[in-house]
């Protein structure tokens, strides 16, 4: 009788027990957007609208808002509007997205080792 072998590589084993949150993280902060507002808003703090956008070059007005919604969904963002005219809408980042900051860190460590600052 042979064994199926295991979907997951061995190195990798440890990190995705079963059930694997790799998809739900994916889902969470997935996408061309989400980290970097993330990590706008948990290391500089609150942003309004207008400074995200001109932060985030290429980004339409459509897609900000839609990430934004999407993260203010799943807890990671909060939205705060001031009854003011113009209105102004303010975005900060929740204590679950602070939670995150290490993991900003790991990345950016990831890939000062692994790719060299070009000539």
């Amino acid at each position: 009788m042979t064994e199926t072998p295991s979907p997951i590589p061995p190195t990798a084993a440890g990190l995705c027990q079963l059930p694997c949150p790799m998809p739900d993280i994916v889902s969470l902060v997935g996408g061309k957007w989400k980290l970097i507002i993330l990590q706008i808003l948990v290391f500089d703090g609150t942003q309004r609208f207008g400074e995200l956008k001109r932060r985030l070059e290429g980004v339409s007005q459509t897609m900000l808002t839609n990430q934004l919604r999407a993260l203010e969904d799943d807890k990671l963002i909060t939205r705060k509007v001031y009854a003011e005219v113009p209105p102004r809408v303010e975005y900060s980042a929740t204590p679950l997205a602070k939670d995150m900051e290490d993991v900003f860190f790991a990345m950016r460590d990831w890939w000062k080792r692994n790719h060299p600052p070009s000539a």
